[in-house]
């Protein structure tokens, strides 16, 4: 039996202070020190989604259960959050024109009240918590640090080998994985006031660090249970953006979820990228067929403009916001 790296009760969410605890700039193999880092660890040495420790097995659970509660609980504080989540690939470079775009709407829905949310990893998530970071800063502050992430552009190849299956680790990589992070981190250490933001990354993609740019996480070890809840909580809206498998699996559960009205109402779906959504994955075209004509007129959007995205979203709130007795129902 191992003795657990992680707490199994939890009554509030993580932050990049607790997850990063222990990171040291001027120290790279200071990532595989991090409570992140050596949770990651426990959950690959133990079995990763298939654990052969039952007691770790049914502490991940309770873990987890106690994130979802958690969620919930800092949702529902006053006021209520108008959770809008962003979709998109997790090898997006720092340096594409999308990853600026992502962060840039990000920080323009923070600033009109809405809660930016993702899945807490690298590319267009990171972007989506870049952004919203800076909601109390100015748009020149936004665009210096986006500079200084493109000197780093690109999530190191071969992280997944970081962690073998018995535990062991690969130094370098951990090193390189830390020269990823670390622009991310002194943007995070050295911005005042900072936007609020809520990440929700899983440990079964443990190899792509989780984002120090969130302000709160909710990390899971059931990646199942995790890709629910980053659905559930989007209680205003998703943005997709571009993406390939794992996004696609989001674009179609979220349309069974809309579509069965399975949490009571529509949550709204845009597409930002047309030619992306419409002719490299044409997944508009299905959902034009799935939907009812009046649902995907009033709660689907595609387009190439961010702004637009923005005032699509205004409308839906003003004529279909959801209760707060919804979103508790949406979150539980």
């Amino acid at each position: 039996m191992l003795p657990l790296t992680f707490q199994p009760l939890r009554d509030q969410l993580y932050t990049y202070d607790e997850l990063f605890k222990g990171f040291v700039e001027s120290r790279p193999d200071s990532y595989g020190e991090t409570l992140d880092f050596r949770i990651f660890r426990q959950y690959v040495r133990s079995g990763r989604f298939a654990p052969t420790d039952y007691f770790v097995a049914m502490m991940e659970a309770v873990h987890d259960n106690s994130i979802r509660g958690a969620t919930q609980d800092y949702l529902n504080l006053e006021p209520t959050k108008a959770a809008v989540a962003f979709m998109g690939g997790h090898d997006l470079s720092r340096k594409e024109r999308v990853y600026a775009q992502v962060a840039h709407l990000s920080r323009k829905l923070a600033r009109a009240g809405y809660l930016p949310v993702s899945g807490g990893g690298p590319g267009a998530m990171e972007a989506t918590h870049l952004g919203a970071l800076h909601k109390n800063a100015t748009v020149k502050s936004l665009d210096k640090a986006l500079k200084r992430l493109g000197r780093v552009p690109n999530i190191p190849k071969n992280l997944n080998a970081m962690v073998a299956a018995d535990g062991s680790v690969d130094q370098s990589l951990v090193r390189k994985a830390h020269e990823w992070i670390l622009p991310a981190y002194q943007i995070r250490r050295r911005i005042r006031n900072p936007g609020e933001s809520l990440a929700l990354p899983t440990w079964l993609y443990g190899h792509e660090p989780t984002t120090v740019l969130a302000t709160r996480i909710a990390k899971y070890f059931q990646n199942s249970i995790r890709e629910d809840r980053l659905l559930s909580v989007a209680t205003h809206g998703v943005i997709y953006v571009e993406g390939k498998a794992g996004t696609l699996q989001e674009i179609f559960q979220d349309a069974v979820i809309n579509y069965y009205r399975v949490l009571d109402f529509f949550s709204p779906m845009i597409f930002l990228g047309r030619k992306q959504w419409t002719e490299t994955f044409p997944v508009v075209q299905v959902l034009q067929k799935l939907f009812k004509p009046d649902d995907f007129k009033k709660f689907v959007c595609v387009t190439d403009e961010p702004d637009d995205v923005l005032r699509f979203l205004h409308t839906v709130r003003t004529k279909d916001t959801p209760s707060k007795r919804l979103i508790r129902a949406r979150t539980a």
